[in-house]
């Protein structure tokens, strides 16, 4: 099992769950990021001390040749992490997702490493019939998408020229208790336990009937850390839970947990291209990785209104019960 181990995108919400993990099985960890969503202060303080910390983008390749040397593995987590980011700068957010994406294989071929775990996202599938399996055609409909896409086809050319061991992971609707570094691109379940505690009235895009697989971020993490630790070909897997979760159900699940009537604000969906349903179908996961998730959606749920409760205190709070306002300033087209 490899212990040298490059995390990009470490600081981010799925890495520094996924990294206190791997800390205390021990791995020696480096990780590059640019601290772009959040910054250095949400970086955990028990993690804080035991991590190499590497400021810096994923399309430096003189950079990645640095912070590769000596490394065993690589998981990568670098790029902007929703849609949305794509929809207001998007020859940024591909730039970042394709070109650092192929820098760090190009990096990992000179270095001789020959493990890499990354992310890529549900969004692929979205146009096909739920559940998502892995082996459906794929026909993007955004730019994140097409963009990880690429990635997947890149990676598995490096893997088939270079022999690099390759492992894909699309993760699904991932949420949990420390998202504040997120803002209003935090997931709707944080975004409806932020406003809720706060008495703002929840925003819901159409009906509240679209579905979601929500997956908790430690289970997420841990997804990723097993398909480091298992001897698997180049291959993709899906991050999810097989279960899926309307957001009407989402917010009668914060109410009873509140143990409060949640009144809702339905609105005409802002954007032009939006998942109805999202559903994992995990068989592969389960069966090839060995992953099953852990934390159901009312335990998560519990989980994101402790830390809200914990966060009420703090300076940054109002702005955070506030995010799921964000929307009202997306491009409408």
């Amino acid at each position: 099992m490899s212990k040298r181990v490059l995390v990009t995108g470490g600081a981010g919400f799925i890495g520094r769950n996924m990294i206190r993990a791997m800390l205390g099985d021990g791995y020696t960890i480096t990780s590059l990021d640019n601290f772009k969503i959040g910054g250095w202060q949400h970086v955990p303080e028990d993690i804080r001390d035991h991590v190499e910390w590497v400021q810096g983008d994923t399309r430096n390749f003189d950079l990645l040749m640095q912070v590769t040397r000596h490394k065993e593995a690589v998981i990568h987590l670098a790029a902007p992490s929703s849609f949305l980011m794509y929809e207001e700068d998007p020859v940024g957010g591909a730039s970042v997702t394709t070109h650092g994406f192929i820098n760090l294989l190009e990096a990992m071929r000179r270095q001789d490493i020959g493990k890499l775990v990354y992310a890529s996202t549900s969004a692929v599938y979205e146009g096909n019939d739920v559940p998502y399996r892995e082996g459906m055609e794929l026909n993007p409909p955004d730019l994140k998408a097409l963009s990880k896409k690429w990635n997947e086809e890149v990676a598995k050319q490096y893997s088939e020229r270079y022999g690099i061991t390759a492992i894909g992971m699309r993760p699904f609707s991932v949420y949990g208790h420390d998202e504040f570094s997120k803002g209003g691109y935090a997931n709707i379940i944080s975004l409806f336990v932020w406003a809720v505690l706060n008495d703002v009235t929840p925003v819901v895009w159409g009906d509240g009937s679209q579905t979601r697989d929500f997956i908790y971020v430690e289970d997420a993490g841990r997804a990723f850390q097993t398909a480091l630790e298992r001897d698997l070909p180049t291959q993709e897997f899906n991050v999810g839970t097989g279960i899926e979760t309307s957001f009407n159900e989402v917010l009668s699940l914060i109410g009873e947990e509140l143990g409060k009537e949640v009144k809702k604000e339905f609105v005409e969906i802002p954007i032009a291209i939006y998942a109805q349903r999202l559903l994992a179908n995990v068989e592969r996961a389960e069966k090839v990785l060995g992953f099953h998730h852990e934390v159901d959606v009312r335990e998560g749920i519990r989980r994101v209104i402790k830390a809200a409760r914990g966060a009420q205190a703090t300076q940054q709070w109002p702005a955070i019960s506030n995010a799921q306002m964000y929307f009202e300033t997306l491009p409408t087209g």
